[in-house]
């Protein structure tokens, strides 16, 4: 298991880089954007399995810079990293309660993916909101994000049902 420092580290790396967005996205600066980006996507590849809640804010990130150069960027970056600090508390305190109450994997495995389903589904209900539904290819990416919360949330009510 992963101590509260390593996941910090992590944690403090993710945060350095949406501020890094949030900067560029507000300066509308695309080469600084794109730079940032790739970053977001290399800290997911060399980031170990267990910030993989952080993984997903990574992602988010990226989409948001893609979506807009904008406030709303901005915004939704401010966002993220609230989400990080937020996931950082939580995932220690999971391990702190998994120390003390010493309970089984698979309850604990239960409980991870669930909260991991209902906070993939908020991120991509927003992100289906911000979309142009106006716009041909905005608006087939919505309806493949409704694909994946359809997905998502009948995984989430199978986990919660068992």
């Amino acid at each position: 298991m992963a101590t509260q420092q390593e996941t910090k580290l992590w944690a403090d790396r993710l945060g350095e880089l949406l501020q890094r967005g949030a900067a560029a996205s507000a300066a509308q600066d695309g080469g600084r954007i794109a730079s940032v980006q790739r970053d977001l996507r290399r800290f997911k590849e060399e980031s170990p399995d267990f910030v993989d809640s952080l993984d997903r804010q990574a992602t988010l990130a990226i989409f948001d810079l893609d979506l807009q150069a904008t406030e709303d960027a901005v915004s939704a970056i401010r966002e993220r990293a609230e989400e990080v600090r937020r996931l950082t508390k939580l995932i220690s305190g999971v391990a702190e309660e998994a120390k003390a109450n010493a309970r089984g994997l698979r309850g604990e495995a239960a409980i991870k993916a669930i909260e991991g389903a209902t906070g993939a589904i908020a991120s991509f209900r927003q992100l289906r909101d911000e979309l142009n539904m106006d716009d041909v290819s905005e608006r087939s990416v919505a309806d493949q994000v409704d694909q994946v919360l359809s997905a998502v949330q009948g995984l989430r009510n199978l986990l919660e049902r068992h």
